[in-house]
């Protein structure tokens, strides 16, 4: 089954309208915007034991005080576009691994369809106190998505512990710092919110 997007809301949408298998999680977080997604581009692997352990048997070691989207991006390769309310990076993978184009990811990634690899997209987005993850993967033939499908199976709930994981984590760094600032003179209040991290398939 392919969902797809009418409308391109985000920018997954506009990069990736189109999907096989898709996963989505949430938190609500009481704080402004740019200090949720500054939270989100610092925050290490070592405030998300879960998500590296799990990412440990499929990619190299990841250093724990490494950032955990600076691994994402993987020097830049694999960013599709950033603003102030979203991030969005994405892949391609065969079966013979990576797929490198001779282009910028970006200005390839939406119509690449070369037979027998699979498109990957990882969003984050924040709007009304919401900080989501997004994960869409397209298969460019029937024989591909069919394979996926059985390891999608296999990984799925691993792969939606990470993006938990992660989602916690942000929340945590945000909520320590406002706890930070409330304790010095003059500090504001934060609006304690309780997790909600859940998975929308």
């Amino acid at each position: 089954m392919t969902g797809y997007v009418k409308s391109e809301a985000t920018l997954l949408d506009r990069h990736m309208p189109q999907w096989h298998f898709r996963e989505r999680h949430w938190v609500a977080v009481s704080a402004p915007r740019e200090e949720v997604l500054r939270a989100a581009r610092e925050m290490t692997w070592r405030e998300a034991p879960v998500a590296r352990f799990f990412l440990a048997f499929t990619r190299n070691k990841l250093r724990a005080d490494g950032k955990v989207l600076d691994d994402f991006a993987m020097g830049g390769d694999t960013v599709l576009e950033l603003s102030d309310e979203e991030l969005l990076y994405g892949g391609i993978g065969s079966q013979a691994g990576p797929v490198r184009p001779d282009r910028p990811m970006h200005e390839v990634f939406r119509d690449y369809a070369e037979p027998g690899c699979t498109k990957v997209a990882f969003h984050m987005h924040y709007a009304a106190g919401i900080l989501t993850t997004e994960t869409r993967i397209y298969a460019t033939d029937e024989r591909t998505r069919r394979n996926f499908g059985r390891y999608w199976f296999l990984i799925r709930i691993p792969s939606g512990m990470i993006r938990i994981a992660l989602l916690s984590a942000i929340k945590r760094r945000v909520d320590g710092r406002r706890k930070g600032s409330e304790e010095n003179p003059g500090g504001r209040t934060a609006e304690q919110v309780p997790d909600q991290t859940t998975d929308q398939p």
